[in-house]
């Protein structure tokens, strides 16, 4: 026979658990915040420095001229291609660094083009968050990308 209360747990012993629960979130919260923006900063450097390889890639594949274009004001960058009758032609979607997030280059005329020989115009594009954590993607004239924090 079962006794009353040995088998079970209490209201008192239900409130104690949620309210450590509840101390544990308010603690971590602000830690949350700081993990999200820095996953932001680090995903914008993979997203730009995996378009300059895309770029680099198309480049040498196809023998034609790809270029990158960023436009620092709007936070966007995008993939060009260099058509012999046509121009420059835009190829695929304008892309945009996440809220936040801030980019500015070094390049000439913010664009960093990319030659069927795997060569490309070298410079830096930087990434930085308002909390002033900062990411290089660097882009040697061999056509390196390299991303540096």
């Amino acid at each position: 026979m079962i006794k009353r209360g040995a088998w079970g747990i209490t209201l008192i012993e239900l409130v104690v658990v949620m309210a450590i629960i509840a101390i544990m979130g308010v603690c971590l919260a602000p830690a949350i915040g700081e993990w999200v923006e820095n996953f932001r900063i680090q995903q914008a450097a993979r997203d730009v420095a995996s378009t300059l390889q895309f770029a680099k890639m198309k480049a040498i594949s196809s023998r034609l001229e790809y270029n990158v274009v960023f436009n620092v004001t709007n936070k966007t960058y995008q993939l060009k291609r260099k058509d012999p009758s046509l121009g420059w032609t835009p190829e695929g979607s304008e892309n945009s660094v996440p809220r936040g997030v801030a980019i500015d280059t070094n390049l000439t005329s913010e664009t960093c083009q990319f030659n069927p020989n795997g060569t490309c115009s070298n410079g830096t594009i930087t990434i930085a968050n308002q909390q002033g954590k900062t990411y290089k993607v660097v882009v040697y004239y061999t056509g390196r990308i390299k991303i540096l924090r």
